[in-house]
């Protein structure tokens, strides 16, 4: 989706595929950042011919596609794995834990990986609470209120986030080597 002006997503994903891009990220919603379920695909193609094109004797790694919409059915799931996606981002903020816990099965189901986006601490404790481990691939901290959709530029909240003990007690509980990425 746009969140910048004037963008061509299959020569985006070339060049990031071609810079080592380890994951490419599309935002598909359609009412607030204007994506759809054509851009996955676009993007799905683009990264898979830009990795055939610079194959090597290891064979041909395409990076995998992330889709980044507000996931609150299941039949989302499936529609963009049908698009191509390899990848979902799960709102901690907008599930209920029975909602995440059931997102989280469907997903590993189809083959998904989850990443799990969180805003605030009570968030990544229902994270902790209602996921076991192994159930999501990655935790995503953001700067974003998910309630306004308002961004903390300065990054504070992440920052808060990243340091504290409920995010320290997540790892103990998912493991160290749970990536987490800061947004």
């Amino acid at each position: 989706g746009s969140l910048r002006k004037r963008y061509n997503i299959p020569k985006l994903v070339k060049q990031f595929t071609q810079a080592g891009a380890p994951a490419i990220s599309i935002n598909c919603d359609g009412v607030l950042f204007g994506g759809t379920l054509e851009d996955i695909t676009a993007a799905r193609e683009a990264a898979s011919s830009a990795a055939v094109a610079m194959s090597t004797e290891d064979g041909v790694i395409a990076p995998p596609v992330l889709a980044s919409d507000l996931i609150l059915y299941p039949y989302q799931l499936y529609k963009l794995r049908l698009a191509g996606a390899d990848a979902i981002s799960l709102v901690a903020g907008s599930l209920s834990n029975k909602d995440l816990l059931y997102l989280t099965k469907i997903a590993k189901s189809l083959q998904l990986q989850v990443v799990i986006s969180v805003s605030t601490k009570v968030q990544i404790q229902k994270v902790m609470n209602s996921l076991d481990k192994g159930s999501f691939a990655a935790l995503s901290v953001t700067n974003r209120d998910m309630e306004t959709f308002g961004f903390d530029e300065n990054g504070s909240q992440a920052i808060s986030l990243l340091e504290s003990s409920e995010l320290a007690e997540l790892k103990e509980k998912h493991g160290d080597d749970l990536p987490v990425f800061a947004e």
